[in-house]
């Protein structure tokens, strides 16, 4: 997962592991962070598969910078094109490739954009199905109407989200047409 990020963070130019860390860190979930023990192995792994490169660099200090090569790059392109799965990586990998989105063309970035669209559509028509039917529950089960209220109130939050996304979205989509 963090392939297409750490990779599209390098794309931009060299980059050391600590600074790595904070880019991959800001773009996940906020109180979600991304440890030495993950990122270095991951770092290790990409360069033992010609994807990166790292070299010593003094200036004041040592310091290992990495740096994306051809194959990394055509791999990092490689990972936007591909279709995000339906798991609990959904999120984090709609948002890596939302921060991406100036490195491939505008088709791709409008097959990114309608993808991440169709997701959130699904989800909303989910979330309008789960509040007709706790409010449907408040009357089929008065001892828990309180409960099934507070419920459907939460998902008034999960639809407004969603269309504020919608309506994100539909304005990437058109500012690219």
């Amino acid at each position: 997962m963090y392939d297409l990020l750490l990779l599209g963070s390098l794309v931009s130019g060299d980059k050391t592991g600590y600074k790595l860390q904070k880019i991959v860190g800001s773009a996940l979930q906020p109180m979600r962070k991304v440890s030495s023990g993950v990122l270095y192995p991951s770092l290790e792994r990409l360069e033992k598969e010609g994807l990166v490169t790292s070299m010593m660099h003094e200036e004041g200090r040592k310091m290992k910078l990495w740096h994306i090569t051809t194959k990394g790059v055509n791999r990092f392109i490689e990972l936007m094109k591909e279709k995000i799965p339906s798991d609990a990586k959904r999120n984090d990998m709609i948002h890596f490739k939302l921060r991406s989105l100036d490195s491939v063309t505008f088709a791709e970035q409008l097959d990114i954009l309608e993808e991440f669209r169709l997701f959130i559509e699904k989800d909303l028509e989910f979330y309008q199905k789960a509040q007709e039917d706790m409010t449907e529950h408040q009357t089929r089960f008065p001892e828990n109407a309180e409960r099934f209220r507070i419920l459907g109130e939460a998902y008034e939050l999960d639809i407004q989200i969603a269309k504020t996304k919608l309506s994100w979205i539909k304005k990437q989509i058109a500012d690219r047409k």
